[in-house]
């Protein structure tokens, strides 16, 4: 049986020429019957992204005008893994059949996060007990901290899944030959060989599985479930390159099916034969790879491979997929440019770039500045819609906010870094107050952060705050802790009361202070050491504790300074006083949200955690939060986007704009990571980082 594939040529909406195909009868076969209303229940679509399967309803509703009908299943065939985080957990992960609910879950990120940061400091504690190994001790040194040690233990982690992904078992390390490497290799080989004996250990133990491990098997399940059962109804595989080892599986499985399909996402059909298999053999840098090595696992020959019907380019579209395939010939065989250049119409590549714009901005920001300004004028055009397209975090920032000061909120996939929101901010100041021992500039920024409110009200936290301000830290100040803020305030305030030279020295503003305000600054005083006291244990003892129990404190004394006054008249409709509970103002948004459920699952007691020094808590705690992001779950625009490359595959916009545009940003440099290097890498059969 000859496989059914279908390309969607580049310049056409993915999403929408699918529907549009389903609808007319096209899928899985062309010139088929038409799918009525209700028959459309029966198919199963499988996407690579949630977000495509929320573009795919949107398409489905365009495609037949809003008219009433059943959607077919439409399913995220591997997604999971690019949204877990330590703000999520293990949500989220692909589920298909009953096959599923016989497979052990997947160990959250945040747990296996803190049991691999644990074997790193153990690793690189017994590396510096080492006396006559001075190479040990050099290797150590990166992760003589825990924080960098939790960072050692993300990358780490992004191996794993690596070779999990690729179905490298984690016993192919064993393979490689320290000798054939340096001393300092061999010492990273020997911690990995520790991992490659203790986590499968500690998973087994746990009865989890990580959650690549669990997303493969998942995937083999459905595909044997749909070689043994083929459903009566049609399943097609959409915009999902194979990129998985298991996912290309399944795709050999429904393109077997009676009624099955797959539908590939922009392939190149203008490179020549011989250069697009070189792609597959040597050049996993290439745009088309993914797709190249995906039609020889199935055994499919790329000219076999027709358009779907009614998605025909005109000739100028035709041109630009010619001149941006030749720009990304394989490097071997760019000899043949010579013969392109000879043979091309210059009226048809200059055809071909029309609407094609290049802005070269002096600065990052005047590049944040032109991409708000393209994305505005959009909106001018009732129905436009646009989209930026960037791998850069720093430049969607600066675009949103510059949209958000014209009224103009935007969808950016990514989300908002947690430590950019107000519960991530104030959870940071908490940390920073106590890492800085309470000076000047860290206690000021927590006090005057919106969240804190030591059972005041916001106008008596604040005034109060200034009087303290005032008196205690416009003047030399020398103090530490908590002691010595107070002892600066009562020195400020007996100076202020007398004659003497140096109460005159004083500001007037402080020795114009009622004695109303010196009673709230010292009550302020009283109300910080109430709230920081969980932490004065663990200062005075000087001795490691579990992270558990610092980071329990650290939620004690944030829930303290964050806690609303009790005087809170709560009515009913008719003006009766009632009570209601009352969520607790650090955790409320969807910030808040993200936030509780990390330190909950922090303080399970079922997760192991390391004993860290108290003073190591602040980047401790900073190292597992950095990268993490939180989506707003707030009314967007509904013509503009953010997205980053992955995100903006099947989506098409009536403007694309593509930013930072500059080497090492996109296309993005080459990073290795700390542990295994090329030649290793291509002993595992891993793929290089290039």
């Amino acid at each position: 049986m000859t496989p059914r594939i279908f390309t969607v040529p580049p310049g056409r909406p993915f999403l929408r020429a699918l529907a549009d195909a389903i609808v007319a009868g096209d899928l899985p076969a062309p010139g088929g019957a038409k799918p009525t209303p209700i028959s459309l229940s029966s198919y199963t679509l499988l996407l690579p992204t949630r977000r495509a399967t929320r573009a795919l309803q949107d398409a489905f509703l365009s495609s037949t005008g809003g008219a009433a009908m059943l959607l077919p299943k439409i399913r995220p065939i591997a997604e999971g893994l690019e949204d877990l985080s330590l703000l999520a957990g293990s949500a989220g992960l692909a589920e298909f059949g009953p096959d599923s609910a016989d497979i052990p879950p997947a160990i959250s990120e945040l747990e296996r996060r803190l049991a691999l940061t644990e074997l790193v400091l153990a690793w690189s504690a017994s590396m510096r007990r080492t006396d006559d190994d001075e190479i040990g001790a050099v290797v150590a040194a990166g992760a003589s901290t825990p924080a960098q040690a939790a960072r050692l233990a993300e990358e780490l982690a992004r191996l794993m899944d690596m070779v999990e992904t690729e179905n490298v078992p984690l016993d192919g390390l064993k393979t490689l030959v320290p000798e054939d490497f340096s001393e300092h290799w061999g010492k990273t080989l020997d911690f990995l060989r520790i991992v490659v004996e203790m986590w499968p250990a500690h998973l087994q133990a746990n009865g989890v599985l990580s959650a690549a491990a669990r997303r493969n098997q998942v995937i083999l399940a459905e595909a044997k479930r749909l070689e043994a059962l083929p459903p009566a109804g049609p399943v097609i595989v959409a915009g999902v390159t194979g990129s998985i080892p298991a996912t290309a599986e399944l795709m050999r499985v429904v393109a077997q099916l009676p009624q099955g399909a797959i539908v590939l996402p922009a392939l190149d059909q203008h490179l020549d034969g011989a250069s697009f298999a070189l792609v597959a053999e040597k050049h996993p840098e290439h745009p088309q790879f993914g797709l190249a090595k995906l039609l020889k696992l199935l055994g499919v020959a790329r000219e076999t491979i027709t358009e779907l019907p009614g998605q025909a380019l005109p000739k100028p579209k035709h041109a630009r997929l010619k001149l941006i395939s030749e720009a990304m010939r394989p490097a071997e065989t760019t000899d043949q440019w010579h013969g392109y250049v000879a043979k091309a119409d210059r009226s048809d590549v200059k055809s071909a770039l029309d609407g094609m714009h290049r802005i070269v901005a002096p600065t990052a920001q005047d590049e944040a500045e032109s991409v708000a300004l393209i994305l505005r004028d959009v909106l001018e055009t009732p129905g436009r819609t646009a989209a930026l397209v960037s791998p850069d975090r720093l430049l969607a920032r600066r675009v949103g906010v510059r949209l958000q000061s014209w009224g103009i909120t935007v969808d950016d996939s990514a989300g908002r870094p947690f430590a950019k929101t107000v519960p991530g901010a104030f959870l940071d100041l908490v940390i920073e107050t106590i890492a800085q021992d309470f000076a000047p500039a860290a206690l000021m920024a927590l006090l005057k952060h919106p969240l804190t409110r030591l059972g005041l009200g916001a106008s008596a936290v604040r005034r109060a705050g200034r009087t303290l301000e005032l008196a205690a830290f416009r003047a030399t100040y020398l103090g530490q802790g908590l002691h010595g803020v107070e002892a600066a305030l009562e020195r400020a305030a007996r100076e202020s009361a007398g004659d003497s030279d140096s109460g005159a020295r004083r500001p007037r503003v402080v020795r114009r202070l009622w004695e109303e305000d010196w009673k709230n600054a010292r009550d302020l005083v009283t109300r910080l050491r109430a709230a920081f006291q969980p932490w004065d244990g663990f200062a005075r003892s000087g001795q490691p504790q579990s992270v558990q129990d610092l980071a329990r404190a650290h939620v004690s004394i944030a829930e303290a300074l964050s806690q609303l006054p009790d005087e809170v008249e709560l009515k009913d409709a008719k003006g009766s006083k009632k009570d209601a509970p009352r969520a607790h103002p650090l955790w409320q948004n969807e910030a808040g949200e993200a936030a509780k459920l990390f330190f909950t699952g922090l303080l399970d007691p079922a997760v192991r955690a390391p004993h860290i020094g108290v003073e190591d808590y602040p980047d401790f705690y900073r190292s597992l939060i950095a990268g993490e992001n939180v989506r707003p779950r707030i009314p967007v625009h509904p013509r503009l986007s953010i997205w980053g490359p992955f995100e903006a595959r099947l989506q098409q916009p009536d403007v694309v704009v593509l930013g930072s545009l500059n080497e090492g940003t996109w296309p993005e440099a080459a990073d290795p990571g700390p542990w295994l290097n090329r030649p290793m890498r291509a002993i595992l059969g891993l793929p290089s980082p290039e």
